[in-house]
């Protein structure tokens, strides 16, 4: 039991507590803690008895969430140990598939094949079937439990982001700062097309700037070893609040009516606007309608996925983008809403044709939006009377299932959606000069080959203090390392007995054939060799 206890230790230690979190080029860097962390994990679903399965996975998601929480609102931190849990679930779910881990092992207690003495259970064998009833003892469990860490760094990484870098531009402090920045030729407020060109080159900052928050490497130019999809999954997150946050401030009734809430309506100043609060107009609808296609063409060159593969490569990595990739629209409301202002009154007057041009937004809405428009060069006509009227009379249950009804609008809480494991396996890209093997095995296979730091495990501390040995403060040292004080640690050393049993018994194969040829030989072998002792 204390060797089990060590060897968690170990694995934890070495796989969680020691990592410097940091992003990099070097997705062998970057994706260490899951490598380490699977192998520990693949190691104990193979030993006897199964609670050794339950305690590994529960000494691994301790650890994952005390470093989390070691993070505080560190973005790049937290992206860190997110990509390392999607990467580790991904690991603990191929190996499953591929090597059966939940199954019921086909040798018994001893090591040997099922024989007559079937019948007649051992006492260790009586206790390792009453511990296998603990839920941890398989990997579904330890998966699901994976994704809800992942759910809840995801969460904490959305709300840093909200917080720390987006909320700040909606203030009067960015609006001052970034006018401090332009020639004195150019004043803002002057004008709509002013005040959208200026809002458009903040958001622009604000987008680049939660980008450098999520992970600086890529914001760099350069390639990172983290997944680029958290980034992606994160900005839709964090559009969709800002989308509410500047539909609900358009809609004011005017310009200087305070925010209401700090996530669905927290902008106070409305120069950040693309368009003046509290005014609609044709004009305005175009100018919110190139506001927002600025911004997304933008968001598309910091967060999409480049698409420079090979026509042989793009097959497999097309299937496995769309299981992850969802059909997210930047901007949904406020292009509804410049759709809205640019629709002549005639269609609006027509119920069933609204609801056909204009399914987004239910009477009352859309009654808000007519009570504030203001004629301009484009369409100088006032709002009809019977258009208002018949708006006001309309039924709240005749808007259609899924219209905006209510003002103002409530952002939705952060969804996380895992991405599938299946999506993973293929990395794109070039790290560190290599390119990665984009085969469904090969990030399984990588998790087995990762030895690089074990020379340094029973002793970090020449690493640092070998250049330094004629200094008077390293004579105890030198007396220690050269004499019989120096010691090998236990625990270490049972991690190197778990890393080198993983890398010859756990190597993944892209043929389930010969995994199983391979077991099937092993325990012919090992029966042999206790038959002939």
């Amino acid at each position: 039991m204390l060797e089990e206890e060590l060897m968690e230790a170990a694995a934890v230690e070495v796989g969680l507590y020691s990592v410097v979190a940091e992003h990099g080029n070097s997705i062998n860097k970057v994706l260490a803690p899951a490598r380490r962390l699977s192998r520990f994990y693949l190691h104990a679903c193979k030993a006897k008895p199964w609670i050794k399965r339950a305690n590994a996975a529960r000494a691994i998601i301790s650890g994952l969430i005390l470093v989390s929480k070691a993070c505080g609102n560190d973005v790049p931190r937290l992206t860190f140990w997110l990509s390392n849990s999607i990467v580790l679930r991904a690991i603990v779910t191929q190996a499953a598939e591929k090597l059966q881990l939940a199954a019921v092992p086909s040798i018994n207690n001893n090591g040997g094949p099922k024989g007559r003495h079937e019948s007649f259970p051992s006492e260790a064998e009586k206790t390792d079937r009453t511990e296998s009833s603990d839920k941890w003892a398989e990997p579904q469990p330890f998966i699901a439990a994976l994704k809800k860490v992942e759910a809840w760094i995801f969460s904490r990484i959305v709300e840093s982001v909200w917080w720390q870098t987006l909320t700040p531009h909606m203030q009067s402090t960015a609006v001052k700062s970034s006018e401090s920045r332009k020639t004195s030729s150019r004043r803002y407020g002057l004008g709509d097309q002013e005040q959208g060109n200026f809002a458009v080159d903040l958001w622009k900052k604000a987008f680049r700037d939660a980008c450098e928050r999520l992970c600086p490497v890529r914001a760099g130019g350069h390639e990172c070893g983290c997944l680029p999809v958290l980034s992606r999954l994160a900005m839709e997150q964090l559009v969709s609040r800002l989308d509410v946050a500047m539909f609900n401030a358009i809609l004011r009734e005017s310009a200087e009516e305070m925010p209401t809430d700090p996530v669905s309506d927290p902008i106070s100043d409305p120069k950040v606007l693309p368009i003046p609060a509290g005014n609609s107009s044709f004009g305005a609808g175009a100018q919110l309608k190139n506001a927002v296609g600025n911004w997304s063409r933008w968001l598309t060159d910091l967060f999409g996925i480049d698409d420079n593969d090979s026509p042989e490569e793009k097959d497999e990595l097309d299937s496995s983008r769309r299981q992850c990739e969802t059909s997210f629209k930047a901007f949904q409301l406020l292009n509804a809403l410049s759709d809205l202002m640019m629709l002549p009154f005639e269609i609006l007057g027509d119920r069933s044709a609204r609801k056909e041009v204009c399914p987004a937004f239910g009477a009352p809405v859309i009654k808000r939006v007519l009570d504030n428009f203001v004629p301009d060069e484009f369409n100088p006509d006032p709002v009809p009377e019977t258009i208002l009227e018949a708006m006001d009379s309309e039924d709240l249950a005749d808007s259609g299932e899924g219209s905006i009804t209510d003002f103002p609008c409530i952002a939705v809480p952060t969804i996380y959606s895992p991405p599938p494991a299946a999506s993973l396996t293929n990395i794109t890209g070039e790290v560190g000069g290599q390119t990665l093997q984009r085969s469904r095995s090969a990030m399984l296979r990588k998790s087995y080959t990762s030895d690089d730091e074990l020379d340094e495990l029973d002793s970090p501390m020449p690493s640092i203090i070998e250049n330094f040995r004629a200094s008077p403060t390293c004579t105890a040292w030198n007396r220690i390392q050269n004499g019989k004080a120096a010691r090998k640690v236990v625990r270490y050393q049972l991690l190197r007995e778990v890393i080198s049993l993983t890398s010859h018994k756990f190597e993944a194969s892209d043929n389930m054939k010969d995994i199983n040829q391979r077991q099937k030989k092993t325990c012919i072998v090992f029966h042999s060799s206790i038959t002939q002792y």
